[in-house]
C-alpha cells in the first residue's frame, strides 16, 4: 500500500515486487549493498554444496515468468540470477509471455526437456515446484521419459501455497524427477525465501532447511506471538541485519513452521533447521506462487 524506504530514491538499485498477475503486490527496494549482499549469500551456499561451476556450460529450464518489458517480479529476478552459477547455453521459461500476460507452456516444456536430453549438457532447473509436477504428469500421460546429463540439478523455490490441495510431498516429487528425468536425488534441492526477506534458505544433502549465519529465526505462538521452543509450531519470524534499504530487519511470515535443533540432522551443519507446515489463514494469500498457480487454474491443469 505504501513505499517504505530507508534511503534516498537516487540510491535505489533494484525495485522488485512479490506478487504475480493478481493480488496486492509487496514492493521492495534494494540499494546496491543490500542486493549484492543477498546474491553473495547465495554464492557462498552454492560454493558450499558444490553447485557453483561458472565454466561449465549448461542449459536452463526456468519454471518462472518470462520477463516482460520493465518486469519487476522478484522470483524471475532471482531465477535469472541463478543462471550465473554455470555458463548458460540456452534459457527456456515455462511461463511464456503472451500479449502482455503469461501462460504455462507445458507441451513446450516437455519438448524442451527432450531437446536438452539430446545435447549431452547439464540441465539446471529453477523455479516453482508446482510447474515441475505438472510437467512430469504431462510426460507420464505422453509416455515420455528422458535421461538428463548426470551433472544436471534442480533448485526449487516458491512452494505450492494456494494449491496445497494438489501438492504432493517433496520426496514424491523428487522421486518422480529421478524417474522421468534421471536427476540424482542428491542434486535436487528445495529452497525458501521471499522478496521481503531475501535470505537464501537452501536444503542440505538431507533436504533440511538450515538457518544460515546471516539470519536468526524465532517461532511465535499464533495467539500470543510469544517466542516458543523447538518442536512447537507457530509463525516464522526471521531477523537479519543485512538490509539497509528498507525497514525489513524483522519479518514475520504468513507461513506456519517448526524449528529443530541442529543435531537432529546428520549433515554436519551446526545451525538449527526449520520445516514449513503450511500457510496461515482461511483465505488465499496473493503471493507470487499463488498467482503462478492461478495460471494453472485458468487452463484447467
Amino acid at each position: 500500500m505504501h513505499e517504505s524506504i530507508s534511503i534516498d530514491k537516487e540510491s535505489i538499485h533494484e525495485h522488485l515486487t512479490s506478487s504475480g498477475t493478481t493480488g496486492q503486490k509487496s514492493q521492495m527496494f534494494f540499494d546496491k549493498w543490500s542486493i549484492l549482499s543477498a546474491r553473495r549469500m547465495v554464492e557462498f551456499i552454492y560454493n558450499a554444496i558444490g553447485f557453483n561451476d561458472p565454466k561449465q556450460e549448461s542449459n536452463y529450464l526456468l519454471l518462472a515468468y518470462e520477463p516482460l518489458k520493465n518486469f519487476k517480479m522478484g522470483t524471475t529476478n532471482t531465477n535469472i540470477f541463478l543462471t550465473s552459477f554455470s555458463k548458460p547455453k540456452e534459457v527456456f521459461f515455462a511461463l511464456r509471455q503472451t500479449n502482455g500476460t503469461h501462460e504455462f507452456d507445458r507441451f513446450g516444456t516437455v519438448k524442451k526437456l527432450q531437446e536438452y536430453s539430446e545435447q549431452n549438457l547439464p540441465v539446471r532447473i529453477h523455479g516453482f515446484p508446482s510447474f515441475m509436477y505438472f510437467t512430469l504428469m504431462q510426460m507420464k500421460d505422453m509416455g515420455i521419459k528422458v535421461k538428463l546429463h548426470p551433472d544436471s540439478l534442480a533448485m526449487f523455490g516458491g512452494g505450492w501455497k494456494g494449491y496445497a490441495n494438489k501438492a504432493i510431498p517433496k520426496e514424491e516429487l523428487f522421486e518422480l524427477m529421478h524417474e522421468y528425468l534421471g536427476i540424482s536425488l542428491s542434486r535436487i534441492r528445495d529452497g525458501y525465501g521471499s522478496v521481503e526477506h531475501s535470505i537464501p534458505y537452501i536444503e542440505c544433502k538431507n533436504h533440511k532447511l538450515h538457518i544460515p549465519i546471516w539470519s536468526r529465526l524465532f517461532v511465535r505462538d499464533v495467539k500470543t506471538l510469544e517466542v516458543i521452543d523447538y518442536g512447537k509450531s507457530g509463525f516464522l519470524n526471521f531477523v537479519t541485519p543485512y538490509i539497509t534499504s528498507v525497514p525489513a530487519i524483522s519479518v514475520m511470515m504468513g507461513d506456519l513452521g517448526v524449528m529443530h535443533k541442529a543435531e537432529e540432522c546428520s549433515c554436519g551443519a551446526k545451525t538449527p533447521f526449520f520445516e514449513i507446515l503450511g500457510r496461515a489463514g482461511v483465505s488465499q494469500n496473493k503471493s507470487c506462487a499463488i498467482s503462478a498457480s492461478e495460471l494453472l487454474k485458468k487452463r484447467g491443469v
